[in-house]
This record gives C-alpha cells, structure tokens and sequence, in this order.
C-alpha cells in the first residue's frame, strides 16, 4: 500500500483546496452521485491553507493534497464514525525526538510518499526520522522492528505487512517504553485494533469501496462488474475487494466474479485483465484494486475491442490521471496516502508531548472521488 504529502494549516482541522472552478465541477459530480441515495460529499474537498509538508527528491513530488473528512451521511459501513483527524499540535521548543518508520514497501511510490510526508512532518516539529524498508517482506520487517527498539527510537511509525508478524515486537516496544502508531490495520475497523497500538492512521477502506460503487451506480445503474484482486494475502486488499462486492450489490449492482493478480506488477496485472475479459463477457464494468492494475485493465480492454468501463477505489498515480483525460478510466477514489504519514507524525508527537490525549482508536482520511472531468484539478504522486 504508499505515502502522503499534505500541507497543515495551523487551522484545528487539516483542509485544503482546489480552484473555485474545480468545487464547481465537482459539485456537479456529487450531486450525480446523489440519485443513488444520500449525498456523496467526498468529490468535494474542503477549503484549506498552509504550507506543503512534503520532501523533494526521494521519488515522490511535493503536492499538497485536497481532502475531506465530510462523508455521506447515509454511509453506515464498518468506518463509521472514524473519520478523525488530529489537530495540528503545539511544538514544544527544545524537545528532541527519533521516530522509526516502518515501510511495507518504499518501492511503491505511493508508500514512499507517505513516508516522506511523516518524514517532514516530523522535521517540521523538531524530529529526526529512521526509514527503514521490509520490501513486503514480514520477517524481514519483524526484524526492522527490533532494530528501531535497540536504536533507542522514541516513538514507532508502522505500516504492517501482516500485522501479526509484528505483535512480538510491539509488546517489546511497549515494555521499553516506545510508542507504536499503525498504519492500515485493521482494515475492518469493527475488529480489535492492533494490540499495544496507541491509534492506528488508515485511508477507511470500506468507505473507499463505498463511494467508488456508489458513484458507478449512479453512472451505470444495474451493470454488471467483476473486480481485479491480488493473490498475495494483504490483509487491507482482501478486505478492500470484499467491501467493493459488498457495496456494488448494495447499488443495485451485478457481481460476475473476482479474478486476482499473481504479481502487483505488469506481468501479473495483464494476465488477469485478459482472464476477466474471457471469463466475465458480460461484465460492463471493472474495479480493481490499484492505479497500475486499472491502467493495465483499460489497456487490456482496449486492444481487445471490449467496450468496458474501469474504475479503482485506491488511486493516487499521476499515471491515473492521465488515463482518466484520455477517457481510459471512468472514475477512482483518490486514496491520501500523504495525509496518512502526516497523520502518523502527528499522532506519534501528540503521544509523546502527552497533546490531545487520548487518541481516537482509528483516525481516517477520507480522499475524494476523480473523473475525467476533474483530473486536472486533484493533485497526483509522480
């Protein structure tokens, strides 16, 4: 999953804005999205100000990202009630502080984003930052852990790659006295949060499946969709797919069938695009699960001839926004995964400088639904 790089206001809740000309736009896309019941107030970010908290040069591009913790309020799904975000904190001069970051993988430039903006955000409070990459690997990551704890780090940052792995090594930081913020887990957020977790940072995975299948029903009402998993067992992912299955048939949609990825990558990506086409003829539309997955579905559909619509509730490449102008994708839920490592920074400093005490159990950031009409106007990961 990837990283966020957002501009804080000093503003008690983090906000920030497109052009007049694009809260029009989008407006007219909300109000489309009304027909299907409620209104989706996702597409439309909130006014914002501040400085961009994100870092140059380490594979990301420094955008400020527009959000908004407004969410439908007919939405009654598993994050409910989560969409927190916490107040920009009070910077406490002369406190020193070493946070740890674990990165599932900082080769996904989304991941790394996130970690640049925590990294940032982090530097912007007074802090230093220790990176450290599992290259999906669990293990591996387990490791990492115990190596932030023996380098005396002051706080944690993590995003799991199963969260289990972990749980040894938490209760060790705990025991030394080291905080640990999640990332991403429990993607389910009726489920017990991560044990010793002082809160836990997540996008709110059903909600994303629920204002993309929301917004395809009111374009496509009654169609039939398949979806593009990822065979690997990520946790958020196949959390992620069954919540678009659950949320399309709660639209009035039509589910034909699931067919995954081998790879999160080309070589996986088109296989499965071209299983789809031929196991699923029927199906009008396509979700999958990430920008590289959805570009290689529309391309796939493409030079087959098959007229479908293909849309993805986890997007944040500036690849997206290029096939959404060139009309290749339909729509996408813009994920803020900037606004998660910002978020966790901020979490983590608050934990440390005992501010705004206690900690919501999860803090959501909820993105905004992109169209061709509106790809210009959203702020893309390079």
């Amino acid at each position: 999953m990837t990283s966020q790089v957002g501009s804080r206001g000093r503003s008690r809740r983090r906000r920030l804005s497109f052009v007049s000309a694009s809260l029009a736009a989008l407006a007219l896309i909300a109000s489309a999205c009304s027909s299907s019941g409620g209104t989706t107030s996702d597409p439309s970010p909130a006014a914002a100000s501040g400085s961009s908290a994100g870092s140059s040069g380490s594979g990301s591009s420094a955008v400020a990202l527009a959000y908004t913790t407004t969410v439908d309020p007919a939405y009654d799904g598993t994050d409910k009630g989560n969409f927190n975000t916490l107040a920009e904190p009070t910077a406490k001069p002369g406190a020193h502080f070493k946070v740890g970051f674990l990165n599932t993988n900082a080769g996904q430039p989304i991941l790394l984003s996130m970690q640049d903006a925590a990294a940032a955000e982090v530097k912007k409070l007074g802090g230093s930052f220790i990176a450290l990459d599992a290259s999906s690997d669990p293990q591996k990551q387990a490791s990492q852990l115990s190596q932030l704890i023996s380098q005396h780090v002051n706080v944690i940052i993590g995003d799991p790659v199963v969260a289990t792995a972990l749980g040894p090594g938490i209760a060790q930081a705990r025991k030394a006295g080291i905080p640990f913020v999640a990332i991403g887990t429990p993607a389910d957020e009726t489920k017990s949060p991560v044990p010793g977790a002082v809160t836990s940072i997540s996008q709110g995975f059903d909600y994303s499946a629920y204002a993309t299948m929301k917004a395809l029903a009111a374009e496509h009402p009654g169609a039939t969709f398949a979806t593009m998993g990822f065979a690997p067992p990520v946790d958020q992912l196949k959390f992620l797919l069954a919540r678009l299955q659950f949320w399309g048939e709660h639209f009035g949609l039509k589910f034909d069938g699931e067919v995954d990825a081998a790879s999160d990558d080309p070589s996986g990506y088109s296989p499965a695009a071209s299983t789809i086409l031929t196991k699923y003829p029927s199906a009008n539309l396509v979700v999958t699960y990430n920008d590289g997955s959805a570009v290689a579905m529309a391309t796939t559909a493409a030079t087959s001839g098959k007229q479908i619509s293909v849309a993805c509730p986890n997007a944040a490449l500036s690849m997206t926004r290029d096939a959404l102008a060139a009309g290749k994708l339909d729509l996408v839920h813009r994920t803020p995964w900037e606004q998660e490592g910002v978020q966790s920074a901020i979490a983590a400093y608050d934990t440390l400088t005992k501010q705004h005490l206690p900690l919501p159990t999860f803090i959501n950031v909820n993105g905004y639904i992109v169209t061709k009409q509106t790809a210009a106007e959203a702020t893309w990961i390079q």
